[in-house]
């Protein structure tokens, strides 16, 4: 696997600037890995046009390269995603760069899924952790829950965005579902990176785990 061609696919537009140490962290470990982003041949006007509306259920949140974030109706991007991932077939493996639900909802052989990683992950290490999520807006809540149910986890969710990220914020949520119970706490959004765990695990008794760095990690291992 010495060769492998690795497909970084961001939701938003790449390069996503936040992410440029983790990348380059891959690149020097020796994989041969390439940014691509869904909305990178979008004008702003067709960005517009995939916000949720009420009825949208499922909400995704990623940022633009002006360091914008944005919300995505899951459903109206379902199209762009697919179409993205099919024109990356040259690829050995392609890691969509999301936490939300996306088993079973695109095809490519070798396509990477951050939120059944993380959820076999979780099932590996135990399998009756009560679990703290937190993602990037309230609205979340009902999916990034649903998707930990039905990996048979009793969790408690809570908000606060990487893109607005503050410190203060980010470990007042942390506290609150630790005091609420939680036994492992998940930043439940690529997003979020191993600085800003490293800003309030130690203010915390329970661990943290950073999709990203945990992604990334599992990544190194297979190529």
């Amino acid at each position: 696997m010495q060769h492998s061609k690795i497909a970084v696919v961001t939701i938003g537009q790449a390069p996503r600037k936040d992410m440029a140490e983790d990348i380059q962290q891959l690149r020097e470990a020796g994989l041969d890995v390439h940014e691509f982003g869904v909305l990178d041949l979008l004008s702003s006007e067709e960005i517009a046009t995939l916000s949720p509306s009420l009825e949208d259920s499922d909400v995704l949140v990623t940022l633009l390269t002006n360091g914008r974030q944005v919300k995505l109706s899951k459903q109206k991007l379902m199209p762009y995603i697919q179409s993205c991932i099919d024109d990356l077939h040259e690829f050995t493996w392609i890691l969509l760069m999301c936490t939300g639900d996306f088993t079973n909802k695109l095809s490519y052989k070798n396509l990477l899924l951050p939120d059944r990683m993380m959820t076999n992950l979780v099932k590996g290490l135990h399998t009756e952790l009560a679990i703290g999520l937190i993602g990037p807006e309230p609205e979340q809540h009902r999916t990034v829950a649903e998707k930990w149910q039905k990996a048979q986890f009793d969790v408690t969710f809570s908000a606060s965005s990487p893109y607005h990220f503050d410190n203060q914020h980010l470990l007042s949520k942390a506290q609150q579902l630790e005091e609420q119970g939680a036994d492992l706490l998940i930043l439940d959004c690529m997003g979020y990176s191993t600085t800003m765990k490293n800003m309030i695990k130690d203010q915390l008794t329970i661990p943290i785990i950073v999709p990203r760095e945990a992604v990334f990690t599992i990544l190194k291992a297979i190529c």
